[in-house]
């Protein structure tokens, strides 16, 4: 006998919440989720949150409410009062403060790759400045064609001037006898200047361009090996021991056989050292270097 009164008092305690009337009142109908669904027009997997009260699972507080009314009227039940009791779990859930169901994730600030899209647009300006700086040295570089045919004009013209190597020799008792013969020699482009160094046959082995206000201090092995020739003699500034020895030639001509050696040059600024000149070709299809 204690045993039948303790069995009803278990089965009404298990029924504690609206999703548990809801599944034994379809039970007792025999009726599937799945039928509910139909005359609910409610999916199946939310339907089954509702019977298991899982609401967190649900869209929003509206919508829970909305799709437990329809599961009652679909059995037959007062959805009012199921409606009601489904509030005040709801509250008693502490369900009520959940935001209502929004149709898009919001953008979560720590999120935002700030620091992966700073270094990507360090990494590109990077490349950029680098390309750039690719491109003036290879835009501002004589060609080929352009080395080759000062070296032959100046060869045709100027044939003699290359049988004199001693032409910048100092004379005797002139002052630059006390040139120290390690003097740096230091060239300086007052503007964009392209430099050749030539061997002892004439023939350009070594050449560069200098920026205006560059400075590039000839190696020790340079003055001793090569000679000098540019075709923008106005542009270059020559200097050894930081003694300035003047103009290399006319303006826009292409001189060559300009000794290195720091006696030599101080010779060439008291006037007694020579050059060979010869005029940029005109013709060709490119013009010599401004």
């Amino acid at each position: 006998m204690a045993d039948e009164d303790v069995a009803p008092q278990q089965g009404e305690l298990a029924i504690t919440r609206t999703g548990d009337r809801l599944r034994l009142a379809r039970e007792a109908a025999g009726l599937s989720l799945a039928d509910i669904a139909t005359r609910t027009r409610v999916t199946q997997r939310h339907l089954q949150a509702i019977e298991n009260s899982e609401f967190s699972e649900l869209p929003g507080r509206t919508y829970v409410t909305g799709f437990a009314r329809a599961y009652a009227r679909a059995l037959d039940l007062p959805e009012a009062e199921i409606a009601a009791e489904l509030r005040r779990e709801l509250d008693e859930d502490e369900y009520g403060a959940r935001p209502l169901y929004e149709a898009y994730e919001p953008t979560d600030p720590a999120r935002l790759p700030t620091a992966r899209l700073t270094w990507t647009l360090v990494i590109v300006a990077l490349l950029l400045v680098s390309a750039y700086g690719v491109w003036r040295f290879l835009s501002v570089e004589p060609d080929e064609a352009l080395i080759a045919a000062q070296n032959a004009d100046a060869d045709a013209s100027e044939a003699p001037a290359a049988a004199t190597p001693a032409a910048g020799a100092p004379k005797a008792g002139a002052p630059n006898a006390a040139v120290p013969a390690n003097a740096p020699v230091v060239l300086t482009g007052l503007s964009e200047v392209w430099i050749g160094f030539d061997d002892a046959a004439g023939k350009t082995e070594n050449w560069r361009t200098l920026d205006a206000g560059e400075t590039y201090e000839v190696p020790a092995a340079y003055i001793e090996q090569f000679t000098l020739r540019t075709s923008r003699p106005q542009a270059l500034k020559i200097t050894v021991g930081g003694r300035d020895v003047g103009a290399t030639g006319p303006a826009d001509t292409l001189v060559k056989g300009i000794s290195l050696k720091p006696a030599d040059l101080v010779a060439r600024a008291e006037g007694s050292g020579s050059t060979a000149t010869v005029p940029l070709p005109k013709a060709k299809g490119a013009s010599a270097r401004p």
